[in-house]
């Protein structure tokens, strides 16, 4: 069948470098092409339980078509697995390249564009042994049926330790027109082809190409023994089979005999996240029985076989670009005699006759999702096999997108009858409701004001709506306020932390059964900017640096940036020193390039929106300012050269002031 290899020895010595890559991070010096090699392995690090504990077949061996054969032995407690796949074409290139590079710095010879069959042997011993902690995809489980969730463990089937058999059939074609012995890894009957075969792909010169046959063709073989953990009493029990990412392959269940044994439902539930933990939104809930929302995709059969056992056929197709949304298959056995197949009946979840289904605008509106409309209907075989049948009367129409959802053309008000068909064609009740734009809304007012008003127009056959509206830019409305309408109506609206730009109007409209319409509205409004308010506090000299300060805030909470200018200049900013706590501000302006006289000094605050206030101060700047009196030459900073040109310590005019009071008291006293 494959073609044997020597260096039997070998073998086993190269395996277990494989594994333990799979448990060990690789090393700084190797490639990083070997790392992403070991991601078909499971990636990440820990044992090999783990970093194989999170693959398929499917993920280590791509194929085109594959049959597996689950054999469930009498005992439930155990069944027998063989399988076969098919890789045909530029997907046999692709996994012999996957296999080469895989070796790349584990063998030398591996990542060279060739493969051997001492190569392929040794990567099939290492995929049999990762196979071994893989998930089998199935669980089986009896008592109540089930469709998964929170406490329901149907994941409940394992390989057998040491029982995975993997054997291949030219992976290395043994009369490949580029074959050539072993140049590099390998001994004795070594031999080798090219990964990627030539345009001719004559991978089997004993065969003649006019025949058109694949002869680059890779076959695969599975054996292997899974433990079945969860049945005790097998008169009721449900297979699940998550189908994932899993497509051209057909499984064969065949069931121990069992009297009256039958399948009471099938089901395709498509949702869950099957991608990282991470990753997972952790809004899907698993849904009742009967209740799932399948595409069609996947499908099944069912044959009594003579010794008076079922085989149950399960044919997924699940594409792998819905990753990481997953497919799970459910099948309910059970030997219980069917009950009296009634027709459908509607559920407390669905709406009542005559309801009122209010949409935003006219046109296309979506009425109810396939989760929705399996929660109208309850069924004794499930309501996922029911035939709903929906049809619109009036200035309207309906139609049903790909993914099972009713729509309603809507022009003025539409009534929309539905009822639903079981297997049998027989039929439910059939219930109208009437699907319409509830409200006009509109406003005179395009600058925003604080109560802003809003018209509210109900629509004919909406009187007695409620509306709930709020002001907002993003989020949610800081304000929400409540009316009924009746007739046309003005309604006040508040706002709260808007900033300038445009302002959207959030709705929620509903009758009093409950059924609601959320809508956003454009109506051109915008709230205007406001220019910030500045005031100055205190402006004094410090020797011939003037302290100017004051507080600041804006309306809109923008940021604000102060600017000074002197006598209609902008001040130099190398002359400005600028400080903010809170809402309040300090200037420094160091005077020293400006004449000595009356100085203008404006203080202009400008925010984000470009609002700006100015503010004006008029000062006096006389010469004494920036020259220092002799008789306190002492009081200079010290390390200064000769005190040309330097400023008073802060608060030095003061401690003169204190001199000459005091010198005054003592004149006083003497005069006395």
């Amino acid at each position: 069948m494959n073609r044997g290899f020597s260096g039997v020895g070998l073998v086993p010595i190269i395996s277990f470098l494989i594994l333990s890559s799979l448990i060990s991070p690789m090393e700084n010096g190797q490639l990083e092409g070997n790392e992403s090699r070991m991601e078909q392995f499971g990636g990440g690090s820990g044992s090999i339980e783990e970093r194989c504990g999170s693959i398929t077949f499917e993920d280590m061996f791509a194929y085109n078509n594959a049959i597996f054969n689950i054999e469930i032995e009498d005992g439930w407690d155990k069944a027998e697995v063989s399988a076969v796949a098919w890789i045909n074409l530029t997907l046999a290139d692709d996994i012999r390249h996957d296999l080469d590079a895989f070796l790349e710095g584990l063998v030398p010879s591996g990542g060279d564009g060739w493969l051997s069959n001492d190569e392929v042997g040794i990567v099939i011993m290492a995929a049999a042994d990762c196979l071994e902690y893989s998930i089998t995809r199935i669980g089986i489980r009896d008592g109540f049926p089930h469709r998964g969730g929170t406490g329901v463990d149907w994941k409940n089937t394992t390989w057998e330790g040491n029982g995975m058999q993997v054997s291949h059939f030219n992976g290395v074609p043994p009369s490949h027109s580029q074959g050539r012995e072993c140049e590099g890894f390998g001994q004795g009957d070594c031999y080798e082809v090219p990964v990627i075969p030539d345009v001719e792909r004559d991978c089997d010169t004993t065969i003649d190409q006019s025949e058109g046959l694949d002869e680059c063709r890779i076959m695969l073989w599975l054996n292997a023994s899974m433990e079945i953990g969860g049945i005790s009493d097998p008169n009721n029990f449900t297979i699940g089979f998550n189908a994932s990412n899993m497509s051209n392959a057909e499984l064969h269940f065949t069931l121990p005999p069992m009297p009256d044994l039958r399948l009471d439902l099938w089901e395709e539930c498509e949702g869950r996240h099957v991608g990282p933990e991470e990753d997972d939104p952790g809004s899907y809930e698993s849904p009742g029985r009967g209740a799932c929302v399948g595409d069609g995709s996947s499908t099944y059969d069912l044959r009594a076989d003579e010794n008076g056992s079922l085989t149950y056929s399960l044919f997924p197709s699940s594409s792998r670009a819905a990753w990481p949304i997953g497919e799970d298959i459910f099948a309910d056995f059970t030997t219980y005699p069917l009950d009296i197949d009634n027709p459908p009946v509607w559920t407390d979840l669905a709406p009542e006759n005559g309801s009122m289904f209010p949409v935003p605008k006219l046109g296309e509106s979506r009425f109810a999702t396939p989760k929705e409309l399996s929660s109208w209907f309850y069924d004794e075989l499930g309501s996922s096999l029911l035939d709903v049948d929906c049809e619109a009367e009036g200035s309207g129409g309906i139609s049903e997108s790909i993914d099972g959802s009713i729509w309603v053309q809507v022009q003025g008000q539409v009534e929309v009858s539905c009822l639903s068909f079981d297997a049998a064609g027989q039929a439910s009740d059939s219930r109208t409701w009437l699907v319409g734009v509830p409200i006009s809304v509109s406003t005179t007012e395009d600058s925003l004001m604080q109560g802003h008003p809003i018209t509210i127009t109900p629509n004919l056959g909406w009187s007695g709506v409620t509306v709930e509206m709020g002001l907002f830019q993003e989020g949610v409305p800081g304000e929400i306020v409540t009316n009924t309408v009746d007739q046309e109506m003005v309604i006040d609206v508040p706002f709260a932390n808007l900033m300038p730009g445009s302002v959207l109007l959030w709705a929620n409209v509903y009758m009093g059964n409950g059924y609601k319409m959320e809508a956003v509205y454009d109506l051109g409004i915008s709230k205007e900017s406001l220019p910030p308010v500045i005031s100055i506090s205190s402006v004094q000299w410090d020797g011939a640096l003037l302290n100017i300060d004051g507080q600041l805030s804006d309306p809109d909470g923008e940021s604000v940036t102060l600017e000074v200018e002197v006598d209609g200049m902008v001040a130099d900013p190398a002359t400005v020193t600028y400080t903010a706590t809170g809402n309040s501000w300090e200037i420094l302006l160091d005077a020293y390039e400006y004449d000595y006289g009356n100085l203008t000094i404006e203080i202009k605050g400008c925010d984000e929106s470009q609002k700006c206030q100015s503010v004006l101060r008029e000062v006096e700047y006389v010469e004494w300012m920036d020259s220092v009196p002799p008789e306190i030459e002492g009081t200079l900073p010290s390390g200064s050269n000769d005190g040309e040109g330097l400023l008073p310590a802060t608060g030095a005019l003061f401690s003169i002031l204190a001199i000459f009071l005091a010198l005054s008291q003592i004149r006083r006293e003497g005069e006395s």
